[in-house]
């Protein structure tokens, strides 16, 4: 059986949505919860992702904010490991 075209065209572009979808949550995540010296406004977010300021105030969880604490602790290792100065 070959796999039609199309539907696999689709289904990419859905994985590559899918994707951002979670990239732009994780970023929101930051803004609002970990960015110093203070969050970023819910308006700016929400203009910048193309959503609605109540879509951004519920966009994420606490498993999406430990999820970047987490990333931010392995490349502050990281960067430790391999003496550059962390951000």
């Amino acid at each position: 059986m070959t796999a039609d075209v199309l539907l696999t065209a689709l289904a990419d572009a859905r994985q590559r949505r899918d994707q951002a979808d979670r990239d732009i949550r994780l970023l929101i995540t930051y803004g609002r919860e970990l960015a110093a010296p203070r969050p970023y406004r819910l308006a700016d977010l929400a203009v910048a992702a193309g959503m609605s300021i109540s879509g951004v105030r519920t966009a994420y969880t606490t498993a999406d904010i430990d999820h970047i604490i987490s990333l931010l602790a392995a490349a502050y290792v990281a960067a430790r490991e391999h003496g550059t100065p962390a951000a």
